[in-house]
């Protein structure tokens, strides 16, 4: 992601949200020019820095964790990293899931491991990464 994928967002959502970037500095603690900055591409804020921006503007976790994403950081919420691949969502909810065995997750660990060691070889043309 870029600096202006991360400003555009933060635009859009400050706009919507009808917040103006005088307001977004001064409900975040931030100096006006910072915000600016930010959507202009010029910035890109820390971690703490998008909590306190989608904090200032009310965002609704999804649109927090499009926020993150788009400044390069993880989402609080990963799975929304996965909606393209429901299959795996439904793995990381067996894998964080504390009601099933931690033998049988630790053993699924272990085969996505292999799967995905198997799948670099055919990417590699039959060679080990």
């Amino acid at each position: 992601m870029s600096g202006t994928d991360f400003g555009n967002l933060l635009k859009s959502l400050r706009e919507k949200n009808g917040v103006s970037q005088s307001k977004l500095a001064e409900r975040a603690y931030f100096d006006h020019s910072y915000v600016s900055r930010l959507e202009s591409g010029a910035r890109m804020p820390t971690r703490e820095a998008v909590d306190r921006l989608g904090t200032a503007m009310n965002l609704d976790p999804a649109e927090l964790d499009a926020l993150l994403a788009s400044a390069g950081f993880l989402p609080k919420d990963v799975s929304s990293l996965l909606s393209a691949e429901p299959a795996l969502g439904e793995v990381l909810e067996v894998l964080q899931d504390e009601t099933v065995p931690s033998e049988f997750r630790e053993n699924m660990r272990n085969m996505l491991r292999v799967m995905v060691q198997q799948a670099r070889v055919v990417v590699n043309g039959g060679v080990a990464a």
